[in-house]
């Protein structure tokens, strides 16, 4: 009876070691493909802002600290969220 559960469990191992090989060289997706990052926004030099100020946030809805640009452009320092004020003429 040993020998039969020996050689039946031979089998076994052997049959299971023969399903991971072709698992692994059955055709599919491997993930490489993915889609990568999104590009990085570019974030303005810290040299083109003209003031900071406080206000409140529209995104993060508290008073927080931000930027005023050149471009006429305002920046939210804690999450980035930049508003662009168009010319009020």
């Amino acid at each position: 009876m040993s020998a039969y559960l020996t050689a039946l469990a031979g089998a076994m191992t052997a049959v299971g070691v023969g399903a991971v090989a072709m698992g692994r060289s059955w055709p599919g997706t491997t993930g490489r493909h993915r889609a990568g990052d999104p590009a990085p926004t570019p974030l303005l030099r810290p040299v083109e802002a003209l003031d900071r100020f406080e206000a409140r946030c529209p995104v993060e809805l508290r008073t927080t600290l931000h930027v005023r640009f050149r471009t006429g452009g305002v920046q939210c320092l804690d999450c980035r969220t930049t508003i662009i004020e168009g010319d009020r003429t």
